[in-house]
């Protein structure tokens, strides 16, 4: 069985695997960090602990927007650090069966997803967070002179 954390950013819905997720929490203030990488939105502090904020809407080039209090972060364990991820909305957590999960990465390698999964007559991306990332701060290094 497979657990995914579903959720979305500008009406289109992205899934993560449970195992990933740390903590699920209400958008708060977050600081941010003068020449950080453009998907890093901010930082926030988190039982003493500063957290990085990724935001999907620059990574997938969509459209800003005010950060709102029913907004949400999903904090997120990634090559050892804790990273929080903003979304929208959380839709909630789905079970599936791994043979229920399309395999996509060979379909569309550029879009750094493993699956799909179908979920309410939708097509899901099962996000590789772990090459989305890199991938996107490998390019912020390439693009920006290796500055982070």
């Amino acid at each position: 069985m497979l657990e995914l954390l579903i959720f979305s950013v500008d009406d289109h819905y992205y899934a993560v695997p449970v195992v990933k997720v740390v903590h699920v929490i209400w958008a708060l203030e977050i600081t941010p960090m003068p020449q950080s990488p453009k998907i890093v939105c901010g930082v926030f502090d988190l039982h003493g602990k500063t957290i990085p904020v990724i935001s999907f809407r620059t990574l997938f080039s969509l459209p800003e927007k005010i950060l709102e209090c029913d907004d949400a972060l999903i904090i997120v364990e990634l090559h050892g650090h804790q990273m929080a991820l903003l979304s929208d909305h959380i839709i909630g957590v789905f079970t599936l069966k791994v043979e229920e999960a399309i395999e996509a990465q060979e379909m569309f390698p550029q879009l750094q997803m493993t699956h799909v999964v179908k979920y309410e007559n939708r097509l899901i991306p099962l996000l590789d967070l772990e090459t989305l990332i890199d991938h996107e701060m490998a390019m912020v290094n390439v693009t920006e002179g290796g500055k982070e």
